[in-house]
């Protein structure tokens, strides 16, 4: 595996983020990291290099559907970015594209099985804390909220809920109905 360069990435990214507008920061990073030999410093340069040269913005969403608990960034191209894009998409070569093509296809498939998945938390009386989960479950909603007793807890349930979403709610749903 040879990493990219700071350049190339750049490009990746801007590429990424276009085909994927919203893209959360972690799930960017994930995917080029794991299918775009960027190391994690190639990676961290680029993307703050396109921030501060506003070619990329970011929005903070704080429900907890990225894997970071807290703030996700969540980014879109500038229209600096769309610019800078046109005038560098023509360098790319076709294998290049059509891996880029993929890759964008993977978020953007990660991010439709993720749309549907919330997890939240707020403080509680007597200094607990009360966490919302819900899941569109493929067309079968399911919401709970339960109260737990310290935060570190209520934050590890929010960030294991979109994995755990639609098993943990059918699971739950068959315990019920004693099935």
């Amino acid at each position: 595996m040879s990493d990219i360069s700071i350049a190339e990435s750049k490009i990746q990214i801007l590429y990424l983020v276009s085909r994927a507008p919203g893209v959360s920061y972690h799930l960017l990073m994930e995917k080029c990291m794991e299918s775009l030999y960027s190391d994690f410093f190639t990676f961290s340069r680029s993307y703050e290099e396109l921030i501060s040269g506003n070619l990329m913005d970011k929005s903070r969403s704080g429900d907890y559907t990225g894997d970071a608990v807290g703030s996700t960034e969540n980014l879109t191209l500038t229209d600096g970015g769309k610019a800078v894009l046109n005038d560098l998409i023509s360098s790319l070569s076709a294998p290049l594209i059509q891996h880029l093509d993929e890759a964008a296809a993977e978020i953007a498939a990660e991010m439709n099985k993720n749309s549907g998945v919330n997890a939240s938390l707020e403080l509680a009386e007597g200094g607990k804390f009360k966490v919302a989960l819900t899941s569109d479950n493929n067309g079968r909603p399911f919401s709970a909220t339960l109260t737990v007793d310290d935060e570190a807890t209520a934050v590890n349930i929010c960030k294991k809920w979109r994995n755990a979403a639609s098993k943990a709610s059918a699971e739950l749903i068959k315990l019920i109905l004693g099935e």
